[in-house]
């Protein structure tokens, strides 16, 4: 009995610690976000006055651009907040009783996965303003004769924001990564979709004043919108079926193939796996001797949570048992 509970304090505590450890590693990215949101800003109102000054539909666009920035990095700061507020009594507004049958562990599970929700969020933002990005690049080709040529004043503005634009994707993508942070890496993307379009709009903002082409601007601007509109999708993309519980396939048949290498396990029946935020659940159903005690299960199940954290970083794992019967029948 004291080997159980023992084993069961012991599991208790790794979740604890994986918990707080995934509460810390959101709260960390917060800063990087901060940092992002004060950039976005900065970028956003020196290229659309300096678009206003240089007459440049293409640095008017990026600059569109990095305001979805600020407004899609302002909800993911919100999202995460919100999947970190361990002791508040309300999750989104609705209160939560105060003899809550729901473990501490099972609502902490549905806090992390707003961070999700608040991505997708910013998905849709993302692809609302590169709609209107490339409806603005059309209306421009389409209005030629009131075009001007940019001047050299649009240029040094996206220089400006190429550099920064730099930097924020470095940060974002080196501390994604290190703190394997969805947030952080869909900021990432999102951020060296601005690199690309802020040097696009660099490039084509002197080609422009070179071969004095108006149209060239306007015709930028609209592949700097479809470009946006890729960034946005692939985004929502993920956070939907990291939503709808999907978990790449290859992966789930390397955890199965692990599982049925166990000596104890007969067949592995089924196996289903899901995220909540970044925590990797599993659900295992496999087949085991018939005459099997409940401690060699046990022990059993032990094992196999041991392999799965220890190789795929898997948060919990529920198994079920079946016996074989047809050995037994044998």
């Amino acid at each position: 009995m004291k080997k159980i509970n023992d084993y069961f304090s012991k599991e208790s505590h790794l979740q604890r610690s994986l918990r707080e450890k995934e509460i810390n590693k959101l709260n960390y990215s917060i800063r990087f976000l901060y940092i992002n949101v004060f950039i976005y800003i900065l970028i956003t109102i020196v290229e659309y006055w300096l678009a206003k000054i240089g007459n440049s539909q293409a640095l008017r666009a990026d600059a569109l651009n990095n305001l979805s920035g600020v407004i899609s990095t302002g909800v993911l700061i919100l999202g995460i907040k919100e999947a970190t507020n361990v002791d508040d009594d309300d999750i989104l507004g609705r209160d939560l009783p105060k003899e809550n049958i729901r473990s501490k562990n099972s609502l902490q599970l549905s806090r992390f996965r707003l961070e999700t929700v608040f991505t997708l969020m910013t998905s849709f933002i993302i692809i609302l303003i590169a709609i209107q990005i490339v409806y603005s690049g059309i209306k421009g080709l389409m209005n030629l004769s009131n075009v001007e040529s940019p001047n050299f004043v649009s240029a040094i503005g996206a220089s400006i924001a190429t550099i920064l634009m730099l930097v924020v994707w470095y940060l974002n993508y080196h501390n994604g990564k290190k703190l394997k942070n969805t947030s952080l890496q869909a900021a990432a993307k999102d951020s060296l979709g601005d690199v690309v379009t802020s040097f696009s709009t660099m490039i084509t903002v002197l080609l422009s004043m070179a071969l004095k082409v108006a149209f060239l601007d306007s015709a930028v601007s609209i592949v700097i919108g479809i470009f946006i509109l890729w960034q946005g999708i692939v985004i929502f993309q993920e956070s939907s079926l990291n939503l709808i519980d999907y978990v790449d396939p290859e992966l789930e048949k390397d955890m199965r193939q692990d599982i049925g290498n166990i000596e104890e396990v007969r067949d592995v029946v089924d196996l289903t796996s899901r995220y909540n935020g970044n925590m990797l659940i599993v659900d295992i159903f496999v087949k085991v001797a018939a005459e099997d005690t409940a401690m060699s299960i046990y022990q059993l199940n032990k094992k196999i949570k041991e392999e799965l954290y220890q190789k795929y970083d898997v948060y919990d794992v529920t198994l079920t048992t079946i016996p074989d019967l047809e050995e037994f029948d044998k």
